[in-house]
Order: structure tokens, then C-alpha cells, then sequence
């Protein structure tokens, strides 16, 4: 009976964590030779000729360890996320909810009215993630701004909910779908919303 009392407890507890999961991220910056080779080379069969502003960053967040590069183009902010292998992961564009369209953006709003007492958007960003290994496909549809293919809304917001306020990062499928949402450790963004 005991170890069944044990075992209930464990289980609870991981039930628990897997329903309220939380995000920490730290990236410092590197030199372009510490980026991984590959990821370099596919950056520059890919990428327009005029992007400008180019920054390379290590990042490790509650799960992982992975290497990103921050850029401008054509007056927006792209990041472009690689695995610690060099594998693309995603292509984020940051954008303005403007940019979203209006019923999408209805639909994402209605989530957050319904599950928070306030909420304000400090960032939006539409990404496109590498599913399918398709990596020059992905880069050549964000910097497109392609619309018709795959991606989604990954948002920073500051919500208010039970009294408390936080920050969250909550994603949504291009139609306005909720994603899913995880918890930002307090100090761990503070590089992207300020």
C-alpha cells in the first residue's frame, strides 16, 4: 500500500510539472568562427546578399543547447536557430500584430482574454520550423515572407492571472490555434523585450 501511495505521488508530481512547463534561456554571444561549420555554409547558400547586422549567439535554454545568428533584412529582425549539430531548427521573423490576420488574430486574442485576466504582447514573432529537412526551403519561405506555407505566431506576452503577473511564451498555429505555452523564468528574455 505504501509503495502504491509512492508511486501516486510520482506520478501526480509529474502530471503536474508536464502541465505547467517553464522556459529559461541564456544566449551569449560569439565570434562567427565558433559558429558550427555547416550551419555557416548553408547561411551562405541561402541567405539574401543584403542582410545586414549579423550577430552570432550560443543559447541554452531549459532543454538545450543550440546556436542562433540575429540579422536585418529588408528593415525586419530575423533569427535563425540551429541545433548544436549545425541542423536548422526555425527561421523567426519578429512582426507587429498588424502584420496577422485580423480573424487569426481575433481567434489568438479570444484564447488570451479567456485564459488570463490581462495579457500585453511584447513580441510577436511568425516562425517557420525545419519538420520535414527541408532547410533551404525554410530560409527561402521566410525571407520570402511566404504566408500560403507552414508556420506559426510565437508570442512574448505579460499576463496577469490569480493577481500574479509574468511573462509567457505561447504559440499558435497560423490559423490561430492554440499551440501551447510555457513560463518565462523571470531574467531569462529580458535580452529580447527590452
Amino acid at each position: 500500500m505504501k509503495q502504491l501511495f509512492v508511486i501516486l505521488i510520482v506520478c501526480s508530481s509529474l502530471f503536474c510539472s508536464a502541465q505547467n512547463s517553464f522556459k529559461y534561456e541564456k544566449e551569449e554571444r560569439i565570434k562567427k568562427v565558433d559558429f558550427p561549420k555547416n550551419a555557416l555554409e548553408l547561411l551562405k547558400n541561402t541567405l539574401p546578399k543584403n542582410v545586414k547586422k549579423v550577430k552570432y549567439y550560443k543559447e541554452r535554454d531549459s532543454l538545450k543547447l543550440s546556436y542562433e545568428t540575429k540579422l536585418k533584412y529588408n528593415g525586419k529582425k530575423y533569427s535563425i536557430e540551429f541545433s548544436k549539430k549545425g541542423v536548422l531548427e526555425d527561421v523567426e521573423i519578429t512582426i507587429k500584430a498588424k502584420n496577422i490576420k485580423p480573424r487569426t488574430l481575433e481567434m489568438i486574442k479570444k484564447h488570451m482574454y479567456n485564459a488570463y485576466a490581462s495579457f500585453r504582447f511584447k513580441k510577436i514573432q511568425r516562425q517557420y520550423q525545419n519538420n520535414i529537412s527541408q532547410a533551404k526551403k525554410v530560409i527561402k519561405n521566410a525571407f520570402s515572407g511566404d504566408l500560403k506555407g507552414t508556420f506559426s505566431y510565437e508570442i512574448i506576452a505579460e499576463v496577469k492571472k490569480d493577481k500574479k503577473r509574468y511573462f509567457i511564451e505561447i504559440t499558435f498555429t497560423k490559423d490561430g490555434d492554440f499551440k501551447q505555452v510555457r513560463t518565462v523564468i523571470k531574467g531569462s528574455y529580458d535580452h529580447i523585450l527590452y
